[in-house]
């Protein structure tokens, strides 16, 4: 009996030897990790930067219009010109290659349509014919669709044109109202990048048109001009 204290004190000490590992696991503090949730990448911006994400679904920003504004530019183009003077007493009627431009200057009034002013000049050769001509016309450019920058124009002005024959001393010519017709399609380079929420910019694109003198009656001077230009130039916006 006198062993009995010996072997008690013996167990509590395993016991104690046993417990103390656990209660000093639960009394140490969690780490920051576990308390603050997991850990966001650096640079990654937190809050803010989440906050900036589009939301999947979310509509994107609707692209400002490009034919806004007041216009400026000019078109140049390669074409073939016949023309027609009655008091040239030889055959000059045949089809004469050259080229010209003209320079535009405008404002888009509507989504669908612009006004403007056209001047315009050319210079065409054959083998023994020179014709030279040029006007001012009130320029109409109409947009089907707004959205997409192709356009129907047409004109109507006045003008004059020289015709010479280097196998008569006699010289023709045209003159009087004068119209043009024509389709254009237009190209906005590197717009979304430097406007990207303003409207208007720089502008290039392909032109097919008509211009010409049409006769007053049969047997009257008249011209006509199929050519392929370059329209380029800028739209302010509003």
């Amino acid at each position: 009996m006198r062993h009995r204290p010996r072997a008690a004190w013996m167990v509590g000490a395993l016991a104690l030897s046993w417990a103390s590992p656990k209660l000093a696991a639960a009394s140490a503090p969690a780490p920051a990790s576990a308390v603050e949730g997991p850990s966001e990448p650096a640079g990654s911006g937190g809050t803010e930067a989440s906050t900036q994400i589009t939301a999947p679904g979310a509509a994107a920003p609707e692209q400002p219009p490009r034919i806004s504004g007041t216009y400026f530019g000019m078109t140049i183009w390669p074409a073939l010109s016949w023309a027609y003077s009655p008091n040239l007493p030889v055959p000059h009627s045949m089809a004469l290659p050259g080229g010209g431009g003209s320079l535009r200057l405008g404002q888009a009034v509507f989504p669908w349509m612009t006004i403007g002013l056209d001047a315009s000049g050319g210079f065409y050769f054959g083998q023994h014919t020179f014709f030279m001509k040029g006007g001012l016309l009130v320029e109409l450019g109409f947009y089907p669709v707004p959205r997409y920058p192709f356009s129907f124009r047409g004109g109507f002005g006045f003008g004059a044109g020289l015709i010479t024959d280097d196998r008569t001393d006699e010289r023709g010519g045209v003159g009087g109202p004068r119209f043009m017709g024509s389709v254009r399609y237009e190209f906005f380079p590197n717009a979304e990048r430097t406007r990207p929420r303003r409207p208007g910019g720089w502008v290039v694109g392909p032109e097919l048109g008509w211009r010409g003198f049409t006769p007053a009656a049969k047997g009257r001077p008249m011209s006509n001009t199929l050519l392929l230009g370059i329209w380029f130039g800028y739209y302010w916006g509003r």
